[in-house]
């Protein structure tokens, strides 16, 4: 007899809780594929972790499950979240999927769970994943109504404009937590904050929310999706929002978002260089420059929300100073137009070089050629935006597809993506040939996982036409080489080639964020955190929502998706330490 989902949930869970429940790691382990993995966020630890195999799964339990005192184990019957079957397409596998709610000593918890059959064994059901996640801390659960504003509203004789205006004061004077940058990571951790009582200020350099936006160039667009991966916490896009958003709808959203949400945000401010953290009173002492005038605050954290890319990197180039043209890095183009007729060498062949070459391709420049020194990842955005919705299905809720998510640690999705390249290899084949045709070179990522492994490091790039203007030498190519130097008409390689130019445009990418805070946070306080961004030997982010080597200090990076969920996990942490729970 075939058992449905439920049946099988249920016997599992069952064994899982009993096991969990009376700290039996023993047979824990056996509910565990031998490969299978477990991911704890701050139930068991104050950090994020993910193990893989039986035994790493208890070596890391044994110390820590008693202590987490976990118990009134079940399964969630909400929809999405309840047993269903699901599809995993890197192993063509079906796996049965659900939720769960629990309570542990630090408060209401919730984790997922994905079940396979065991057919390298007896054939029984196991788990392949399993996520175990703090929700709240018991008595500071987080709100689910805005702040202030709806709790006074229609309320006889209280002024709600007046108190709003008195709490922006108390958190602009006294704020726990300090964010350096209102994009939209800032933003993120930022509101998430504010539902959980966290008193917090936003600093922005630019005059207005959203400029750093707007100041890319024209054409620029998010490469995912709407729905959902690139939504906003607690405020979706509406139904008409289109696909992939432009460049100037994302600025003016965040800036809406800022006011909607009731975030405290100071534009054309900066954190003074060399903020001083007091050990004894757990404090910084930081100096904001706003609008020419200096403010005094002592947050007890700082957020260094400024972006997971650094400064732009600009490599010394010999000659700049005798070629008549003009040498310019990305992120200071903007409008094709300018270089209409002009003969235009761009140097790199990730996201952003793309996207330049295929705009000046499109409106009339001389020529336009692009340099690429190794091979490139490129995927199509389609075939993305297809894995996008697999991963964020319009019909499910954002906040619990976020959760689903979280679930499969990155670990084990590299490992998928791996054995699924010969797959990735045959859906691009088409695209690769014309990149190959034009001169590009390709690959499927150091370890095969493709593109987006690729954005957890280094990155790649997603082809949204560009392939054919390359296949039809609208866009040349040159591969292979580096620029040796600048003469007065044009680029000189390493190959010893020469190609005459008008413009040089540089997208070399970004120094890293850590390094590019070195000047404004010291050697002293850098020096003292570890590697930032990337995944770490269990494939968590190294030092992103978790902590970073100096007390007090923390960094939130990554894309929507991550500052959507991990902005929780990072608020939790900065309230255990508020309420005197975690030194």
């Amino acid at each position: 007899m075939t058992l449905s989902p439920q049946a099988i949930a249920s016997s599992w869970f069952n064994a899982f809780s009993a096991a969990f429940t009376v700290g039996d790691l023993d047979a824990l382990a056996g509910l565990f594929l031998p490969d299978g993995w477990f991911r704890d966020l701050l139930v068991l630890t104050w950090d994020s972790r993910s193990l893989e195999g039986r035994e790493k799964i208890k070596a890391f339990l044994s110390p820590t499950i008693s202590g987490a005192q976990a118990t009134d184990f079940k399964v969630e019957e909400s929809s999405h979240l309840a047993p269903h079957t699901s599809f995993i397409p890197q192993i063509q596998t079906t796996d049965i999927e659900f939720g769960y709610t629990f309570k542990c000593s630090r408060g209401p918890g919730r984790g997922f769970v994905r079940l396979l059959a065991d057919r390298d064994g007896d054939g029984e059901y196991r788990a392949l994943t399993v996520m175990m996640m703090l929700s709240d801390l018991w008595g500071h659960e987080e709100s689910p109504t805005l702040h202030l504003r709806e709790d006074v509203a229609g309320v006889a004789g209280r002024n709600m404009q007046r108190e709003f205006a008195d709490w922006v004061k108390e958190v602009e004077t006294k704020p726990y937590v300090l964010i350096v940058g209102a994009a939209q990571t800032g933003l993120h951790v930022a509101a998430r904050f504010k539902q959980m009582g966290l008193p917090t200020l936003v600093i922005e350099r630019t005059p207005r929310i959203g400029d750093v936006w707007r100041k890319r160039y024209l054409s620029l667009a998010l490469h995912t999706p709407r729905k959902h991966h690139s939504c906003m916490h607690y405020q979706p896009f509406p139904d008409n929002w289109p696909q992939y958003t432009p460049r100037d709808k994302i600025a003016d959203w965040l800036e809406q978002y800022a006011a909607v949400q009731d975030l405290v945000v100071w534009t054309s401010a900066e954190l003074e260089p060399r903020p001083k953290y007091d050990s004894e009173k757990r404090e910084w002492d930081v100096t904001i420059i706003r609008d020419g005038k200096e403010y005094k605050v002592r947050p007890a954290h700082i957020i260094m929300a400024t972006g997971t890319l650094g400064a732009p990197y600009i490599p010394d180039v010999a000659g700049k100073d005798v070629f008549d043209g003009r040498v310019l890095h990305a992120t200071l183009y903007n409008d094709p137009e300018e270089f209409t007729g002009k003969r235009v060498v761009v140097i790199g062949a990730g996201n952003t070089a793309i996207d330049i070459c295929q705009d000046l391709a499109l409106t009339g420049v001389g020529s336009v050629t692009m340099v690429q020194r190794s091979s490139t990842c490129v995927m199509s955005r389609d075939f993305m935006t297809d894995v996008m919705k697999h991963v964020f299905p319009e019909d499910v809720p954002l906040p619990i597809a976020d959760f689903r998510n979280a679930g499969m640690p990155y670990g084990l999705l590299r490992k998928l993506n791996i054995k699924a390249e010969g797959y990735m290899w045959e859906t691009q084949k088409g695209l690769h040939e014309k990149l190959r045709k034009g001169g590009i070179h390709v690959n499927m990522g150091p370890d095969g996982s493709g593109l987006f492994f690729l954005t957890l490091g280094r990155l790649g790039g997603q082809d949204k036409g560009g392939a054919d203007l390359i296949a039809a030498g609208k866009i040349k190519v040159k591969h292979g080489v580096e620029i040796d130097h600048l003469t007065k008409a044009g680029v000189v390689f390493t190959d010893g080639s020469e190609l005459p130019a008008d413009v040089v445009i540089l997208a070399t990418g970004y120094l890293q964020m850590k390094e590019t805070n070195r000047a404004l946070l010291g050697d002293d306080i850098v020096d003292r955190t570890g590697e930032l961004y990337g995944l770490d030997e269990e494939g968590e982010l190294k030092a992103s929502y978790r902590q970073s080597g100096h007390p007090g200090l923390w960094y939130a990076t990554g894309d929507f998706y991550q500052s959507r969920f991990m902005s929780k996990i990072l608020g939790l942490q900065l309230q255990a330490r508020q309420l005197g729970i975690v030194d």
